[in-house]
Order: structure tokens, then sequence, then C-alpha cells
């Protein structure tokens, strides 16, 4: 079962993966911390896109929880993409009181935030059969 407003979150997505690839060009004001939060939007944004369109929801919107759920619908994600989804969430433990955890990413992880999104907007692309320049 389809579930219509797919399109509004790979829309978002987009805009935010827009807004994550030009922040690199101000960081004066844009930090690798901002740049991973609105990366990590544009990562949720299109994964949202792929399950609606599918009819399906995930458990939560970890980095972890979106790639367990794409996963279950046999979504190909590669070794690489992984590893930075899960780096990700390491940097960010923020969904308990308990074990509450931020770890600030520096400089250099920002390109690898930038290659992560758009590698979610790729695959969310095929799989919406959506033509996009990234």
């Amino acid at each position: 079962m389809c579930i219509q407003d797919w399109r509004e979150f790979f829309e978002d997505g987009y805009s935010f993966h827009k807004t994550a690839r030009g922040a690199v060009n101000r960081p004066d004001v844009f930090t690798p911390t901002i740049i991973q939060n609105i990366a990590a939007m544009a990562i949720e944004k299109y994964f949202m896109a792929i399950f609606r369109k599918r009819g399906f929801m995930p458990l939560n919107h970890t980095m972890t929880d979106l790639v367990n759920a794409a996963t279950t619908i046999a979504l190909p994600i590669s070794s690489e993409l992984l590893e930075t989804l899960y780096y990700m969430d390491q940097l960010q433990q923020i969904c308990s009181l308990d074990s509450f955890k931020i770890i600030e990413p520096v400089q250099s992880d920002v390109s690898r935030f930038l290659k992560a999104a758009s590698d979610v907007a790729n695959l969310a692309a095929k799989e919406l059969q959506i033509n996009i320049e990234i």
C-alpha cells in the first residue's frame, strides 16, 4: 500500500541536501555539527520517501533504525554507506536521557556526511524512479 505523501518526503530530503551542500561554503555559520544534522535530515527524508512509497514504516528514525528498515525491504546499501550511517549514529546518541551522548564531528567528516546524503538520494531516486542531479 503506497502512502501518497512520499513525494513530499523526497522533496524535503532534496531541500535539506541542497542546504547541506551549500553550507560548506559558509563555515563561519555552518559548523560540522550543523552540517551533520542537516545531512541527517536529508538522509531521513530520503529513506522515508522510499518507505512511504512502499507503505512501510521504520520502528524509529535513528540511522541504525533506518538501515534496519532498509534491510527489511532489501534496499541495496553499500558497506561504505552503512559505515557512515552507523558512525553518524555514534556521534549523536540523543534518544535516551539515560545515555545521552554527543561527540562533535570534525571538519574532515563533512565530506563523508555529504556523500552519505548523496548515496541515499541516489538510492531513493532509483527506487522512486525520479531523475535528480546531485
